[in-house]
């Protein structure tokens, strides 16, 4: 039984270019559905946030040796990454009070739980130094858990209140990987390794466990000329898969993927080709990426 710990960096090439682009938006993210007004079009809702870098990979590795050559192995790990922005939005509190400038911190957080079974071919051992071998994960399953936040601090001499919305999904992919790693025996019965590994997979399908909705809907309206109502995207609900679009502010906000072109094929300045509610692209957490870690190995 060994205690494994490192790096992990997986692609999340998707997902990290939404956070960058102001383009872009995850539908059922709680900071693009905060409540329309002219104050707050859709490029300011859609925050822009740092990518999701790699972090801490750590777990548990059981292994079994079947004969000199082979071993079976089970592997649990943890691995979590977080993105966060803040910035200060300006909207209305209600009709009879003025536009006020918000404080907003917007924060996505990414949990994923890795199980996998495997095998290890020795290609090279000393009883009484060390070994190296190939690590291969042969059936794999990743979950992936996505928690995305949108807190406001409203402070007034009217109204002084925190709006807190988020919605949390879940995705689960079936992944392998390959590697190669070494040990070196420190007594019979304990060893130190290292071990290197490249994950191959991804989660298409990310769908939404929980949607709390923003307090911002439990006042009273701001005053109707500065509405922006048309095509108010639905309210998360749990099932509903994450999807993304590319989307711009006129005067309503629409979808915009693909934008709207004119007869030679090129695309009209400020303009939108209007989609359906809820159309989109579904999100997909590439999980692909290098595992780095070290192991402390325990024989019984």
């Amino acid at each position: 039984m060994a205690y494994v710990v490192g790096v992990y960096q997986p692609s999340l090439r998707t997902f990290n270019k939404i956070l960058g682009d102001p383009s872009l938006s995850i539908l059922q993210d709680p900071n693009y559905l905060l409540p329309r007004n002219r104050l707050l079009p859709v490029e300011v809702r859609d925050i822009i946030a740092p990518q999701i870098t790699g972090n801490t990979n750590y777990g548990l590795e059981v292994q079994w040796e079947a004969t000199e050559k082979f071993s079976l192995v089970g592997t649990l790990s943890l691995w979590n990454g977080q993105s966060r922005a803040s910035d200060v939005i300006t909207t209305f509190l209600r009709q009879d009070l003025p536009p006020v400038d918000v404080p907003r911190t917007a924060t996505y957080d990414l949990t994923i739980t890795q199980l996998w079974f495997g095998w290890k071919y020795t290609l090279f051992q000393d009883p009484d130094k060390g070994r190296f071998f190939v690590n291969v994960g042969l059936v794999g399953v990743s979950i992936a858990n996505l928690m995305m936040d949108s807190v406001l601090k409203v402070t007034s001499p009217e109204l002084n209140f925190a709006s807190v919305s988020s919605t949390e999904a879940q995705g689960i992919a079936f992944t392998s990987r390959l590697g190669i790693g070494g040990e070196y025996f420190i007594t019979p019965w304990f060893s130190f390794g290292v071990n290197s590994s490249y994950v191959i997979g991804s989660s298409s399908r990310i769908k939404v466990k929980r949607h709390f909705q923003s307090s911002f809907f439990d006042i009273p309206a701001p005053p109707p000329e500065t509405l922006d109502l048309a095509n108010i995207p639905p309210l998360p609900e749990t099932g509903d898969a994450l999807t993304y679009a590319r989307v711009q502010t006129q005067n309503i906000t629409d979808i915009c993927d693909p934008p709207a072109r004119d007869d030679q094929g090129n695309a009209l300045p400020n303009t939108c080709a209007k989609s359906p509610q809820g159309a989109g692209h579904p999100l997909e957490l590439e999980l692909n990426g290098f595992q780095v870690a070290a192991s402390f190995r325990f024989y019984f």
